[in-house]
């Protein structure tokens, strides 16, 4: 089987402080199995993985962490991705207040083949 990843993309222009940049990181990278569950007790996990998905968590899978500089982005890498067939989750920060708009804070992309993903990110830097 090919190489399999899964990357996070952050937005660098809000400036998060690195302990909460990891808390975010952590909760994005999960999702594709947190999403996923069919089970219908909330004391347990009940979810089918892909083959890609299975390989990168049996395979001690960290995820790789890149940057982008904006909203609009992040919003296009997405598009993107969706537009491949690519798992994408989002980590979104809510308004407290009316009015206000959600913030999107990062987006995780896979675990997937390395050279998906890279059709999507590979142009990107590390933070």
């Amino acid at each position: 089987m090919k190489s399999v990843k899964q990357v996070i993309v952050v937005r660098k222009d809000l400036k998060i402080k690195r302990s909460k940049l990891a808390a975010l990181v952590s909760q994005v990278s999960s999702k594709f199995i947190t999403e996923n569950n069919e089970s219908k007790r909330g004391d347990e996990l009940l979810v089918k993985l892909s083959k890609q998905e299975a390989e990168w968590i049996n395979n001690d899978g960290l995820p790789i962490i890149l940057g982008v500089n904006s909203q609009d982005a992040l919003d296009d890498l997405i598009l993107k991705a969706e537009m491949l067939n690519i798992n994408v989750n989002t980590t979104v920060k809510h308004s407290t207040k009316p009015g206000d708009e959600s913030i999107l804070l990062c987006a995780s992309f896979g675990p997937d083949e390395d050279e998906i993903i890279n059709q999507v990110t590979g142009n990107l830097k590390p933070i």
